[in-house]
């Protein structure tokens, strides 16, 4: 029998953002990468956003890994009614990078 398979993604987030409530808010939009390099360029371009703006802003972002839950069909139902946080069965920050 063959099992479903876990994803591997990556995506950035500021500091400010952090912790295990992030994912239950289906408001805040995410941006997520399969691969580890687009995500560290999605991270770069934001750190320069960021600089160029003149608003109070975070001290660092960070790329993150985030491991899945395997992708069944009950996964997938469970994502669109209970958003990202269902579906996640790891994360970590695997890259730091400060803007201060």
């Amino acid at each position: 029998m063959q099992t479903a398979p876990a994803l591997t993604l990556y995506t950035c987030t500021t500091s400010l953002n952090l912790g295990d409530e992030r994912w239950q808010d289906r408001n805040r939009p995410d941006r997520f990468f399969q691969d580890l390099e687009a995500a560290r360029r999605d991270l770069l371009q934001m750190r320069d956003e960021i600089a160029d703006d003149h608003d109070p802003f975070p001290t660092a972002i960070c790329l993150e890994k985030i491991v899945t839950v395997p992708m069944t069909e009950a996964a997938i139902l469970a994502l669109l009614n209970d958003g990202l946080g269902a579906i996640i069965s790891s994360y970590e920050i695997i890259e730091r990078i400060d803007v201060a």
